[in-house]
């Protein structure tokens, strides 16, 4: 099943003091759900089992990687996700969110 990732930008707001850096996504409109976290969890909405799709993407990229990486946090609207977080085996790159 097909998945797709809101792009993401970073602009400078050079008329700003201190030229402060914002993220950027487009609007994604529907129900936004979140469907695994940066720590393990695994969400359900609204009561309901969660959908597989999410959790086995996070699961594809842990066994694509040969077990060095893994893409997490997955929350969108259906298949459109954003804002996801990289982990590593090593703990190091991708930030303070790679645990």
């Amino acid at each position: 099943k097909p998945i797709d990732f809101v792009p993401a930008y970073v602009f400078e707001l050079v008329d700003r003091p201190g030229r402060p850096l914002i993220g950027v996504e487009e609007f994604v409109e529907g129900v936004f759900i979140k469907h695994n976290n940066n720590v393990g969890g695994i969400m359900t909405a609204g009561g309901d089992s969660e959908r597989a799709t999410p959790n086995a993407f996070s699961h594809f990229t842990w066994e694509a990687s040969a077990h060095t990486l893994l893409v997490c946090d997955i929350q969108g609207v259906n298949d459109r996700y954003t804002d996801p977080q990289i982990h590593t085996a090593s703990g190091k790159g991708f930030g303070r969110g790679n645990l």
